[in-house]
């Protein structure tokens, strides 16, 4: 039916409409029981006000196809509805007094005009529209929200708005995921507390245009959870006024969460690197005093609630100016930009105060008691970052502008190395190979950069993962009962252990590790991100200058960062080159189906090994004790291994992912060793170390003992054998065969190998394990291509 006129808002109420006749003398015709309800009239009141709602709607023009009155007279016309609320007390929230209104913020138009755009959660506007139930006022409820019905509610600005919570995501999360055209259960609540206008009756055949639903932006209203921060329920009311705010000064505050590039490239200035999504990193650095770097990266794993995210806290101020201070924040799924938001600026006594406010609110924890700090359930934990070095990097920098020039001017050197050397440096300080290799295991470098890992870190990993294993070794262990059982536990310390290690999974369920495979990989991907993190210590941190300040060419600064003693390539054509290739080809196992062919090999020395060796008195152990033995590893660990040596797992890591416990793993068959390459990430090439192993007497073992440490220090060996049932069958003095004086006495293999005949043994082919690594000197390092 057609609006009212305007004289009719002064008459008395209409008499019975067409409809209400009808349900009266159904009434009249029906038994006594349910006769209809009359149609409620509207006081003399209520007219009046309803009348000055329809002047202010054609003054404004708001509300457009949305405000039909067809759609209001269905809505209200419904039997036993009650007609829309016309009371006086809705008309100053719809419009604020004089005063009130000439406040209105350039974040309240904007915000205006995206509501318009805004698609509207259909489950609302369904509830509306139900028989019985009271519809909601046409369009004047729709903005109380919107327009502060306070002088002190206009002044609202983003400054007074909590960071939204990382729920929002979740909510983000679940509805990029799925393009739904089910209509939601509930009642949702929409984005800024508008409330959704009534949907007309399900008989209507023309749908309004809030039902239209557009194409997803990721960007969708959620539900409120009772668990979110006090703070955080302040943002649902008006975070898109703090986007909008937020976005004037930063380009990339709101964007849709894409997948980053692979390696980001991060300007370091300061005490620590400028998030690179925040669009500040030409003109800010994160604030530091004397309490530290204020820069915060949070992490949180739920399996069971496939969660996986981080939440990056920063506090920033312009280049030259320490006295204003603006709180950046970001967060979002791992592996995905995320959304970010940026509030200030403030003194930095202030910014700091709230840096700490919502460090607190995310992770349960104060900011002064972060360190050694416990993961809390549906909370973020706080990945420990070494900023040790960044100043020390940054020196060149401050010279400005004329040291980039002169760096320009000045030509770089040609490489004074050899060029087998050069190969191996292009090789182990190549950051897309780290890259490759870390994204094959889930790993994010993007959210604990290799150059940021502390120890502790690596250590806190270790420790998680021993918490697994003792779950996945008894299942009805004190750890498991006490969260719940082993299903339970497992999510549980899983999600830990990603909450320290950061893995992206994209939007699937991140794994349980549930098993011992699983268990083993992810100890291989700690245990190689310590020598990955050297590796990216040592690129960024290499100087191309020598002593007297003279330049170098950059690989020559890397290599010489290694610190070896000799790196010497050896002649194709020498007999030391022939006998270690055919080393090479006699110890290749059936059971591996691949070829390698020989393509540089170089001696090595490092003088920290020579001197624990000696120290340890093994260079006087007789003839046949010591042997020269492989051990295979990513070419991404190699600067690593080179730097500091070969390492064995500490205390923390468990000892289930161990065959024979925490040691240092050799084999006396290449193929067995070339198979920790994993070559096909690293172009089909692999490096191989042949070590000098002092081993006699052996603890000989025909199957796993995860404690054989203990078993070979109460036997008095020296190391742990593994028997195979292929393995050598003679042997040879490795120093009279290579020419190499030092190896005299050092036992190599002579020939093929052949089955061994005892018939306990049960390994494929022999392992040797040692305890100390004191025990291990690198004598040679090749480089092989996988065919």
């Amino acid at each position: 039916m057609p609006p009212r006129k305007k004289a009719d808002f002064d008459a008395a109420p209409a008499v019975p409409t067409r409809q209400s006749s009808r349900i009266k003398a159904a009434a009249a015709a029906a038994p006594p029981p349910a006769p209809a309800p009359p149609v409620k009239k509207a006081p003399a009141k209520k007219a009046a006000a309803k009348k000055k709602e329809v002047e202010e709607e054609e003054e404004e023009g708001e509300e457009e196809e949305e405000t039909k009155p067809k759609a209001r007279s269905r809505a209200g016309s419904r039997a036993g509805s009650k007609p829309p609320s016309t009371t006086k007390a809705k008309a100053p929230a719809r419009k604020p007094a004089s005063k009130a209104a000439a406040k209105k913020t350039v974040e309240d138009v904007q915000e205006e005009d995206e509501e318009e755009e805004e698609p509207q959660p259909k489950s609302r506007s369904r509830a509306g529209s139900r028989a019985g139930s009271k519809p909601p006022s046409t369009t004047k409820p729709r903005a109380t929200s919107k327009k502060p019905a306070t002088k002190a509610a206009a002044k609202k600005t983003v400054d007074d708005i909590a960071e939204a919570d990382e729920e929002d995501e979740d909510e983000l999360e679940a509805d990029a995921d799925q393009e739904t055209d089910a209509q939601p259960t509930g009642k949702r609540r929409s984005p800024k507390g508008y409330r959704a206008r009534a949907k007309p009756n399900s008989d209507a055949k023309a749908k309004p245009k809030s039902d239209t639903k557009p194409k997803s932006t990721g960007k969708r209203a959620r539900a409120v959870t009772p668990s979110d921060d006090e703070d955080e329920q302040q943002a649902k009311t008006a975070s898109k006024k703090a986007k909008k705010a937020a976005a004037v000064d930063d380009d990339a505050m709101d964007e849709d969460d894409e997948p980053p590039a692979k390696m980001v490239s991060v300007l370091k200035r300061g005490a620590a690197p400028v998030d690179p999504e925040s669009g500040k990193v030409s003109t800010h650095q994160v604030y530091a005093n004397a309490e530290g770097v204020w820069d915060a990266m949070l992490n949180q794993t739920d399996i069971g609630a496939n969660k996986n995210k981080f939440y990056v806290i920063q506090l920033l101020h312009p280049i030259d100016n320490e006295s204003s201070c603006w709180l950046y924040t970001r967060w979002g799924r791992v592996g995905e930009r995320g959304q970010s938001q940026l509030k200030g600026p403030w003194p930095p006594a202030t910014a700091v105060s709230e840096f700490k406010k919502q460090f607190k609110a995310k992770a349960a924890v104060p900011w002064e008691q972060r360190v050694g700090m416990v993961a809390k359930k549906g909370k973020y934990f706080w990945l420990e970052r070494d900023f040790g070095d960044e100043d020390k990097a940054e020196e060149p920098s401050k010279k400005g502008k004329g040291r980039k020039s002169e760096r320009e001017a000045t030509p770089i050197p040609d490489s004074s190395l050899d060029a087998e050397v050069q190969d191996l440096c292009r090789l182990i300080f190549n950051t897309a190979l780290i890259d490759a290799h870390l994204s094959s295991m889930n790993y994010d470098a993007n959210k604990l950069p290799l150059g940021k890992l502390s120890k502790n870190t690596i250590l806190q990993g270790f420790s998680a993962l021993k918490q697994l294993a003792d779950v996945i070794k008894d299942p009805n262990g004190e750890v498991a009962k006490a969260n719940g059982g082993q299903r339970a536990a497992i999510e549980h310390f899983s999600g830990v252990y990603y909450s320290i290690i950061p893995h992206a999974f994209g939007r699937n369920r991140p794994t349980p590790i549930g098993d011992e495979r699983v268990l083993k990989a992810e100890l291989d991907l700690v245990d190689a991100l310590g020598d990955m993190e050297v590796a990216s210590k040592l690129i960024s941190s290499s100087t191309p200058r020598d002593e007297s300040g003279a330049p170098m060419n950059p690989l020559d600064a890397k290599f010489r960062s290694l610190e070896l003693t000799r790196m010497e390539p050896i002649a194709r054509a020498s007999a030391e080159f022939a006998a270690l290739e055919a080393y090479v080809n006699n110890t290749h196992g059936a059971t591996h189906h691949f070829r390698v062919g020989v393509r540089h090999i170089y001696r090595v020395e490092r003088e920290s090994e020579t001197v624990a060796w000696k120290k340890a008195g093994f260079d006087r152990l007789g003839e046949g004790e010591r042997m020269l033995l492989w051990h295979g590893s990513r070419t991404t660990n190699f600067a690593g291994i080179l730097k500091q040596g070969l390492r064995i797992a500490p205390p923390e890591a468990p000892v289930t992912g161990y065959m024979f416990g925490k040691g240092v793993y050799f084999a006396d068959m290449m193929s067995k060793s070339a198979g920790y390459c994993y070559m096909g990430l690293s172009g089909q090439t692999g490096l191989l170390l042949l070590c000098e192993v002092a081993v006699k007497p052996f603890y000989e073992r025909y199957d796993a003992e995860y404690d054989a440490d203990k078993g070979c220090k109460k036997a008095n060996a020296l190391a742990t054998k593994g028997i195979g049932r292929t393995q050598p069958v003679n042997w040879k003095d490795a120093g009279e065969v290579l020419g190499n004086d030092a190896l005299k006495g050092c036992h190599m293999p002579d020939g093929p190998c052949d089955n061994n005949a005892d018939p306990k043994a049960y390994l494929q082919y022999n392992e040797y394990i040692v305890y100390n690594t004191a025990q291990i000197r690198a004598r040679y390092l090749l480089m092989v291509d996988q065919k």
